[in-house]
């Protein structure tokens, strides 16, 4: 009896083979591209549907390399840095048929032999045609794709074995698993940011079975070169100046791993680089963020993880020994990587410490975060601070603000649990800010929603554009952005900075229950002493209406201690011995209250949201179930938080604090150093004076240009160059009246 999927079937494969009639006759009579403009790279470039795309070589092998490298790929087979990947790769092809068949292509490639090509084509069609997928299995576009990236491998590398017959039955296949991706066939133009489809559908799984049979059938490949390059590659290039990437450290390996595929498809094709070279130093972000036991400073959803895929591809094609020497503190590639790993690895490439960087680092635009550090042993102090200018939703956290604060173990952290994506915990506690080292601003009539779906209300930031995931790089411009850098910058020693500032406006973040919202922070690097290191943050908070609450939050592993205005976080699992004493100095009357336990561990105005489960290695989770909250006592629109938080050994004392009491200067004294913020918004033009009883001072809040700078009535520094991006003077002398002048 013939079936309603029999005659769908019989009427799939038949419009296959229309296909490739088709495509043969639109590139005969150029119906599907017209020529365009001069050569990139070494190939000729096309218009295809408006998008100019490079035109693939008349040549197998072209995926993933091409006839000139095959010298290079017997050398690789024992060369130190690849031997490896090789001897791994023939090892897991025991256990597994799909990497079997690339070791045979692979083998195929190294020495031709007919008969090694026939039974591997074979094989791979018949995975291609006989493995069965769960369509009900949670992102079961990722092996779906995999399987072609095997198909698409074989098909070039084997091709001159291959049948007539088999081209058109590989065909067959790759429409019918492209057909089954999430993204759908052909993709879409639209969705390329964050998401599933930013992944590997498109820049890897389509692409190489587009390349692959380009030649019978072009349609595949000149679909996702134009999605490539008219959708993925401008909203990347945007922001890979940022030096950093929106999707947590969790999501890194995936996402971050697949932009490289398309960097290095195009460059062994003959494209050359499609990126903007500001790519090679997104990993520095990582780099900065690990801890001296590896991981990484939470970031977005999940745990932090150890560098992979992602950091040798990207140090191997930009020859970066610095990314190098990060992916080799802990190399680690999966069996179903170790393929790129092998053709990709810079074989040249030594490692280089990264104890030559600059302990402090600044990610632009549209990030607005920074990473200070004392320095890259197990006695450094690491504190992350982040502005958000931009928030992309999906694995992005609500966090405009935040900070994080690691020494010999985690002081001030980044709460919550990726568990499942969108569960009760994750849309009311893990991504929101009230999860985070923030600022709430309650409003008792404001209303969070996700579509038809109630959220708790935090008193946290809003949810980007109603918490939907960016179309396009235009929608993302026009509708997440949240936030202002107003100044950044350290110094005095660009390698070794006393001090390293980062202030932003958040007022966007908040929504229309706020008439501003300022963060500054001052982290100071002191040195080898008791005390290693301080974070001062300075908040200004006016809400739109004086009965809206404020919270100053500041989350903790195990639970603090509260003396008064000092709170008090030392962690003791796991051997941690690092402590951290914050004092409150604004507001002067304010309400300190330690929140959390059994019962409140992740509690949301009146509600917890328990942890379901833990997608990572429970062994490596680390729960954050308590938070101290400070408040101001009395209600008033306008307030103001200073927090001073020094870092030091379990056993050191705390240095002397003082807060320095002005109408136009706020500021702060700790130890021999003193931080003097602007009240105002408005950058100060002068005079500022000031008392110096230390012997180091930071000024903040300055207009950009050239100062004269007085010490009881003489000039001691004639001129001296504010900068518009930090708007900060550094000066060190003996305690005295200052006078700063334009």
């Amino acid at each position: 009896m013939t079936t309603t999927h029999d005659r769908d079937r019989r009427a799939f494969l038949a419009a296959c083979t229309t296909a490739l009639l088709l495509a043969g006759h639109a590139i005969s009579t150029g119906s599907a591209c017209a020529d365009e403009g001069p050569a990139k790279g070494e190939l000729p470039w096309t218009l295809y549907d408006g998008v100019s795309i490079p035109v693939p070589p008349a040549e197998h092998p072209r995926l993933y390399l091409r006839a000139r490298d095959l010298a290079d790929l017997r050398r690789r087979v024992t060369a130190p840095a690849t031997k490896g990947f090789w001897e791994k790769m023939q090892a897991a092809a025991k256990n597994d048929r799909a990497l079997a068949v690339e070791v045979d292509a692979l083998r195929y490639l190294l020495e031709p032999d007919a008969e090694l090509g026939r039974r591997t084509v074979a094989a791979a069609l018949d995975l291609l045609t006989n493995t069965e997928f769960d369509m009900q299995q949670q992102d079961v576009t990722r092996p779906i794709g995999r399987l072609m990236v095997t198909g698409a491998v074989v098909y070039d590398w084997c091709y001159p074995v291959l049948t007539a017959q088999q081209k058109k039955s590989y065909l067959e296949q790759f429409l019918r698993l492209a057909h089954s991706l999430e993204c759908g066939y052909p993709p879409p133009r639209t969705h390329a940011v964050t998401g599933h489809y930013s992944e590997w559908m498109l820049m890897r799984d389509l692409l190489s079975a587009g390349l692959a049979v380009y030649d019978e059938f072009p349609e595949m490949y000149q679909v996702a070169a134009n999605r490539f390059f008219g959708v993925f590659a401008p909203v990347r290039n945007w922001w890979y100046p940022g030096h950093a990437f929106h999707q947590g450290t969790s999501y890194a390996e995936t996402r971050c791993s697949a932009e490289l595929y398309p960097l290095w498809i195009f460059a062994r094709l003959g494209a050359g680089a499609v990126y903007d070279p500001a790519l090679q130093y997104l990993p520095y972000q990582w780099i900065y963020l690990r801890r001296p036991d590896g991981q990484l400073l939470r970031s977005g959803d999940g745990q932090g993880k150890a560098p992979k895929l992602r950091s040798l591809l990207n140090a191997s094609f930009y020859h970066d020994p610095y990314v190098l020497a990060d992916y080799q503190r802990s190399p680690s590639i999966d069996s179903k990587s170790l393929l790129f790993a092998f053709l990709w690895t810079d074989l040249e490439l030594q490692p280089q410490p990264v104890a030559d960087l600059p302990l402090s680092r600044y990610m632009g635009s549209p990030y607005g975060w920074m990473v200070a550090r004392t320095g890259w042993d197990e006695e450094s102090v690491i504190a992350e601070m982040k502005i958000n200018i931009f928030n992309f939703n999906n694995h992005q956290h609500l966090d405009a603000g935040a900070f994080q604060i690691f020494f010999k173990g985690p002081l001030a952290i980044d709460s919550g649990v990726y568990s499942s994506y969108g569960d009760a915990h994750d849309a009311n506690y893990n991504k929101r800010t009230v999860a985070h080292n923030c600022l709430l601003i309650y409003d008792p009539a404001e209303k969070f929603a996700r579509g038809n779906r109630s959220l708790r209300s935090d008193g946290g930031q809003k949810l980007p554009n109603d918490w939907r995931e960016p179309k396009s790089l235009d929608d993302l411009r026009a509708n997440y952005v949240t936030a202002e850098v107003l100044g950044q910058g350290f110094g005095p020693d660009p390698q070794r900075p006393a001090y390293t500032w980062l202030e932003g406006d958040l007022t966007r973040a908040y929504g229309g229950k706020v008439r501003e919202v300022r963060r500054s922070f001052a982290f100071l690097n002191l040195g080898q002493g008791p005390v290693r290191a301080a974070l001062v943050v300075f908040d200004r908070v006016v809400a739109a209406d004086p009965a809206f609450k404020k919270y100053w939050l500041l989350h903790s592993l195990e639970r603090p201690r509260v003396d008064g205005a000092t709170i008090t976080i030392a962690p003791e699992q796991r051997g941690w011995k690092g402590k951290l004493v914050n004092q409150v100095l604004l507001p002067r009357q304010a309400e300190i209250t330690a929140v959390g336990g059994p019962g409140k561990e992740y509690w949301v105005f009146g509600e917890n949201f328990p942890v379901a489960s833990a997608r990572s290695d429970p062994a490596e989770q680390e729960y954050g179930q308590w938070r101290v909250e400070v408040s101001p006592l009395r209600a008033a629109a306008a307030d103001h938080f200073l927090n001073v938080m020094q870092i030091m050994d379990r056993d050191a004392t705390p240095l002397a604090v003082a807060g320095i009491d002005s109408d136009d200067q706020p500021g702060v004294r700790v130890g021999d150093t003193m931080i003097i913020f602007a009240r105002a918004a408005a950058p100060g033009r002068g005079p500022i004076r000031f008392e110096s009883l230390g012997t180091r001072v930071l000024v903040t809040g300055l207009a950009a240009g050239v100062w004269q700078v007085l010490r009881d009535g003489h000039p001691i520094q004639p001129t001296i160059t504010v900068s518009p991006e930090a708007g900060t003077l550094w000066l060190e002398g003996p305690p005295g009246r200052y006078e700063l002048q334009r």
